[in-house]
């Protein structure tokens, strides 16, 4: 399957949460608030979520596979990566 993703925004100041990222699935599907985040064990990515009326965290969507979930992870990191790496032209 074919992964690709973009940084949307990029965060330096909102604590573990570093930037929110759109991935599209095969030029077809689009997934939109995927964050990537700080955590104990480095970077993460971490696939949208809503509330529950109890507090809890549940994921709108997954990938099934552990081998499209590392496609997303990977893609998701290396555009994160470069996008650190272009100069601020603002």
């Amino acid at each position: 399957m074919k992964v690709t993703a973009k940084i949307v925004e990029r965060y330096e100041d909102k604590g573990r949460l570093k930037a929110i990222s759109t991935v599209c699935l095969d030029d077809k599907f689009l997934i939109t608030g995927v964050r990537v985040t700080d955590c104990e064990k480095g970077l993460m990515v971490f696939m949208p979520s809503r509330k529950t009326g109890n507090g809890d965290y549940k994921d709108i969507c997954f990938p099934i596979t552990s081998l499209l979930h590392k496609q997303i992870k990977d893609t998701v990191l290396a555009v994160y990566e470069q996008s650190g790496e272009q100069p601020d032209t603002n």
